[in-house]
């Protein structure tokens, strides 16, 4: 049996051995962790002290965030919290899981390589402005085998960034994939920045436990990346409402579907009608009254049903705010809850009433 903390919550979690390199959720408050190999001995982490920069130590340490595959309905991440572990090169080569030991030759091949211009300038930005020059000198570059750490887990996910040391010697690698993506590659490298802050501070708590949370959540509200300070009673409550507005709006799709048809029919009715009336000369009054009335009944539903349209578009948008706004709940302060992210819904048709 293999005993860890969880990355979130910092509570104990057990696994057996053959889950080494595997997804383990915390029973407690369900994050998803990867369980190290059972070499790492698992200790009760002492309060964390107050930062202070020192010169980080020696071994080899990784520090991990990655994003997750699409899952039924709605399309998200996954950031994985990855045990941090400082042994032997010769007892991590034979204990670490496959992803552990691509993770470490990754590092390996990149800790003396130089930097990506610009994610180096991002890098002492991010120092400058929210660090006051405390970050370690370290250089940012881009590494598409961060790909394939993942697969090599047996989970569904794509390493997005890593932070890892060997010595005094230090980098950040992040995968292409956030080339495209301005705000996910912001978030990504202020998550990894610190990681190198706590580097250096001797740090002795969880990977993702209360001291990184804290940096992290003054790098939000100082703007550092876009994310929304939320409690988890806070975003569980907007998830709720989310998920039975969802459903209320699929019916409500649903139900105008089914109005659209049903206009689409009375209009033909009401057309082949005035067709046979123009074509048999002069109409009596009572098809004429008949023909009318079918007319206004039909414009009284298409008026209801434009305006239950337009008030369906209005309810459209606001959920999919509201998706943007849980969305941004996530990927704070961590992204844990990644794998949970909601996708905004289409705008519906008009159902064809005029």
């Amino acid at each position: 049996m293999i005993a860890f903390r969880c990355g979130r919550c910092a509570q104990p979690v057990q696994a057996s051995e053959s889950q080494t390199g595997r997804a383990v959720k915390c029973q407690r408050c369900g994050h998803l962790n990867i369980c190290p190999p059972p070499t790492v001995t698992f200790k009760a982490a002492p309060p964390p002290p107050e930062p202070a920069v020192q010169g980080s130590g020696g071994g080899v340490s990784l520090r991990t965030i990655g994003i997750g595959a699409a899952v039924t309905l709605f399309a998200g991440t996954i950031w994985m919290a990855w045990t941090q572990f400082d042994t032997p090169r010769e007892a991590v080569a034979s204990a670490a899981s496959p992803a552990e030991t691509l993770q470490q030759e990754l590092l390996r091949q990149s800790i003396d390589k130089p930097g990506d211009p610009a994610l180096d300038a991002m890098y002492q930005e991010i120092n400058a402005k929210h660090f006051s020059g405390g970050l370690p000198s370290l250089h940012v570059m881009w590494e598409p085998g961060l790909a394939r750490v993942g697969p090599l887990s047996g989970e569904g996910f794509t390493l997005e960034g890593m932070f890892g040391h060997r010595g005094k010697k230090a980098v950040i690698l992040l995968n292409p994939e956030l080339r495209d993506d301005q705000a996910a590659l912001t978030r990504a490298l202020c998550h990894e920045a610190v990681h190198a802050y706590l580097s250096v501070t001797d740090d002795p708590g969880p990977e993702h436990g209360p001291a990184f949370q804290a940096v992290l959540k003054r790098l939000s509200n100082e703007n550092a990346f876009e994310g929304i300070v939320s409690s988890d009673e806070e975003r569980a409550s907007l998830r709720a409402w989310l998920d039975e507005e969802s459903k209320r709006l699929d019916e409500e799709t649903k139900d105008m579907d089914s109005l659209g048809k049903q206009l689409e029919q009375e209009r033909a009715e009401i057309d082949r009608a005035t067709a046979d009336l123009d074509a048999g000369g002069r109409p009596s009054e009572a098809k004429l009254a008949l023909i009318n009335k079918l007319r206004d009944a039909y414009n009284e539903k298409a008026t209801d049903a434009n305006t239950r349209t337009a008030q369906d578009r209005a309810d459209l948008e606001h959920f999919n705010q509201e998706v943007a706004r849980y969305n941004l709940m996530l990927v704070y302060p961590d992204g844990f809850d990644q794998h949970q992210r909601l996708s905004p819904k289409n705008t519906p048709a008009n159902p064809g009433g005029q």
